[in-house]
């Protein structure tokens, strides 16, 4: 049994129950047949009362089509919208049923486009990690040794109110550190905005994979 038919099976079965719970509630209590009209969603019954009888007329609302005139029963024509309602999705879903397969390719396709895409942003996450680890390092091996720059630069200073005789020589090799100091810190702040530039890189492979992770039902 192909999807369609099993969805016209659950359609009729339903319509069968509804309207056998209309006849146990005509049986047991007598049911509200006016309201059940009034409730018609997509179809309104039009009564014409004469001095010898009163009959109904049951149209669609959005055509203005009539589907059952001239009835002296109100649940005839209840039934009868219901029944219309039912060959007109039977139609729909028989007009929808060629599309199903080229569909079911296609969704197939981008599935297993997905599944590449994914292995591949896997692997550049992998890669752009480890990258990230290495900056990381790099940077905090240069604020190390900045840090041992620095103190050795106090050192040189505290030195140099100690010793003004090596003033010159000190503050020549205080200059060389500076320099030194300068270099790192330009080199560590370039560092920095590659880890930056990296950091958006990652964020944005780890959506990415979070949006083909959502997607990945679709492959059951």
């Amino acid at each position: 049994m192909t999807n369609i038919g099993k969805i016209l099976a659950i359609l009729t079965t339903f319509l069968s129950v509804a309207f056998l719970g209309f006849a146990f509630a005509a049986k047991v209590g007598g049911p509200n047949w006016a309201g059940e009209a009034e409730a018609l969603e997509n179809y309104y019954v039009e009564p014409a009362v004469s001095e010898k009888e009163t009959t109904y007329t049951v149209k669609s609302k959005h055509t203005g089509e009539t589907v059952k005139a001239g009835s002296k029963a109100l649940p005839e024509v209840i039934l009868a919208a219901y029944n219309d309602e039912l060959k007109l999705l039977s139609e729909k879903i028989t007009a929808l049923e060629p599309q199903l397969a080229p569909l079911e390719v296609r969704l197939k396709e981008v599935l297993a486009h997905q599944q590449v895409d994914r292995k591949a942003m896997e692997q550049r996450e992998q890669e752009l990690t480890a990258d990230f680890e290495k900056l990381a390092k790099q940077i905090q091996d240069l604020s190390v040794e900045g840090n041992k720059v620095a103190q050795e630069a106090l050192t040189i200073w505290a030195e140099e109110e100690l010793r003004r005789e090596d003033g010159y020589r000190l503050r020549n090799h205080l200059e060389e550190l500076e320099v030194d100091l300068f270099q790192m810190q330009e080199q560590k702040k370039r560092l920095q905005d590659e880890l930056s530039r990296l950091r958006g890189v990652l964020a944005r492979l780890q959506r990415r994979h979070e949006q083909l992770q959502t997607a990945a039902p679709y492959e059951q």
